[in-house]
């Protein structure tokens, strides 16, 4: 049975209000299919891609409730989270989320609201016989082709695809072929509203994880790919538990103004160079921004523009130093102090 998400997104709220309040850890929040909430789909937790990949998981949730709620104990640590109306491999006709925001962070105390968008997962030809090996398909939004999408293409999963991937493909009108060595392969989808192969996926962008991944390419054997994707709705994601761990503070300029539209990295090595660890959401109109973080690392902070590369001749850019200059570290906290990251535009003097 399904509930539609506008209807009773109130008493959702209220029920996960009041679950925030019990003792314990893990996570909790909505399942919800093209809008609807959905009862009878199971949340699972695994330590980590190698685990999912191995249908391995580490606890599993009681499927959810009429009013497509869930809850799901956890102690502290990281986690990537998928919910499904199935058991093992994604199969045809089944309902299949990969959360996006995987590995998500679990306090040692309090429930983290994370959602869940499912698609249908939509049937695919068997491999046929091809001079080169490869893919081909088609990436869709509702059932539609998406046109000026990017599809990503990563042979390992172990940095949660936040760095470079092994291939960029972008796809103009929805349809797709491309030409891969044999080879375990993950494939996801991402359309940014603003545009861009790089940035964190933010509400009303169009994104998804492919659920047949990890895909074998196989050699002579060309294999069809659809990819459903989803668009982030914010009603799925709202914080109603108040517990939080990590960082927050502002990024100023020279002369104390705030700078919105830029994001903080953390990274547990002070050089703080290549892939972070984590990042944020883009700083407010008055320069804000949070963090979590999933332990007490240390970590350390800077703030940029883009996603990708060296820092580029005059983009914004600038790390948490001490008095001396050198690195500071910061150590989250459930209730942590400010902290004040100075950016200016980078010059190569």
């Amino acid at each position: 049975m399904i509930r539609r998400l506008l209807g009773i997104s109130l008493l959702a709220g209220l029920l996960l209000a009041t679950a925030a309040h019990a003792t314990g850890s893990g996570v909790q929040g909505r399942v919800a299919w093209q809008g609807e909430l959905i009862e009878g789909v199971t949340v699972r937790a695994y330590r980590d891609m190698a685990a999912l990949a191995g249908d391995r998981p580490l606890a599993v949730a009681a499927p959810t409730a009429v009013d497509g709620t869930y809850r799901l104990d956890l102690p502290a640590g990281s986690y990537v989270l998928t919910a499904s109306s199935g058991a093992g491999r994604p199969r045809a006709g089944e309902l299949f989320c990969y959360y996006s925001g995987s590995p998500v962070p679990v306090a040692a105390s309090g429930y983290r609201n994370v959602g869940f968008n499912l698609i249908r997962v939509p049937a695919e030809a068997k491999p046929q016989p091809a001079e080169r090996s490869g893919i081909h398909g088609e990436i869709r939004y509702q059932g539609e082709p998406l046109s000026q999408v990017y599809l990503y293409v990563y042979q390992e999963a172990g940095k949660g695809f936040k760095g470079p991937a092994y291939f960029v493909q972008p796809v103009a009108n929805g349809s797709f072929r491309l030409n891969l060595p044999p080879g375990d392969y993950y494939l996801l989808a991402r359309k940014r509203e603003r545009g861009g192969q790089f940035g964190p996926i933010e509400i009303g962008d169009y994104f998804n994880y492919y659920h047949g991944n990890p895909l074998r390419v196989e050699a002579g054997r060309l294999h069809e790919v659809k990819i459903e994707t989803i668009t982030r709705l914010s009603m799925l994601e709202e914080e109603l538990a108040t517990i939080f761990h990590g960082v927050r503070g502002r990024v100023v300029d020279r002369q104390q103004a705030p700078v919105a539209g830029l994001h903080v990295f953390a990274y547990r090595d002070p050089a703080m160079t290549g892939t972070p660890d984590y990042f944020s959401t883009a700083t407010t109109a008055d320069g804000r921004f949070q963090l979590e973080l999933p332990d007490d690392g240390p970590f350390f902070l800077l703030a940029r523009q883009a996603f990708g590369g060296p820092a580029g001749e005059g983009e914004p850019y600038g790390r948490l130093t001490g008095a001396d200059g050198a690195p500071r570290q910061v150590v989250p906290a459930d209730d942590p102090a400010e902290v004040t990251i100075h950016v200016a535009p980078k010059t190569f003097d």
